[in-house]
């Protein structure tokens, strides 16, 4: 009777004894699960917020400027726009008149007579005859 009691609680105690084991390895398990699923959701959450805050953004800008026509306010002129062109073209007249200046100021080869007495070569007309 004795050895059959004994045995019933060695049955008992390895019986429970694999359960802790697996409720262990299964807890484990979940914790490495979990871990890893919280570092995937994060990084999908950065990737995320990223695209909503640009979209935000616009859609804030959006609603100020239609908010700002409701009430009968005219859009703030672009002054960097304005200041920057007047930049580049104050830029372009000086090269222009930079190189003009050098081109003109260039010793041209080209003797232009006086008098037609000086020519030393005869005239030819269109036609390709010599003038007299």
């Amino acid at each position: 009777m004795f050895g059959k009691q004994t045995s019933r609680r060695h049955e008992a105690e390895r019986v429970a004894g694999q359960a802790w084991e697996s409720l262990v390895s299964a807890v484990d398990s979940a914790g490495a699960s979990a871990r890893s699923t919280k570092r995937r959701a994060a990084g999908m959450i950065d990737d995320t917020s990223g695209r909503v805050s640009s979209t935000a953004k616009e859609a804030r800008r959006r609603a100020n400027s239609a908010l700002d026509a409701l009430a009968g306010r005219r859009p703030p002129r672009p002054w960097g726009w304005f200041i920057g062109a007047v930049v580049a073209g104050a830029a372009l007249g000086w090269l222009g008149t930079t190189l003009g200046r050098q081109a003109l100021s260039r010793n041209s080869d080209l003797h232009v007579p006086s008098d037609l007495s000086e020519v030393e070569e005869p005239l030819v007309e269109a036609s390709g005859t010599r003038l007299p």
